[in-house]
């Protein structure tokens, strides 16, 4: 398997209860193959980190997740992606839904 294709899988299922919690579906009904079934959002999201970094994604919906001190992204077509969640903030649409402070 490619790289990018299995590290999606990699985060799918290490993600399960989190991204359980947005699908409302129980994590051991979460797999691999689920996340094409979601509906993921229409606009933009855009990520900033601590060091002035940004990044954006069409439609795709971000999990944070404390514990773990991480912003984990899904997208629909570009893979899945972790990003530290320090000073970070994220925007939907341009209007602020994350702060960490």
């Amino acid at each position: 398997m490619f790289p990018v294709p299995a590290l999606a899988q990699q985060i799918e299922r290490e993600w399960a209860s989190e991204i359980a919690s947005f699908d409302v579906r129980p994590p051991e009904k979460v797999t691999t193959d689920c996340l094409p079934w979601l509906r993921f959002p229409a606009g933009v999201l855009r990520i900033e980190l601590m060091d002035g970094s940004e990044v954006r994604f069409s439609y795709a919906f971000h999990v944070v997740s404390e514990v773990r001190r991480t912003i984990a992204v899904f997208t629909e077509h570009c893979g899945h992606h972790l990003y530290p969640y320090h000073e970070a903030k994220i925007y939907r649409d341009d209007v602020l839904v994350y702060e960490q402070v």
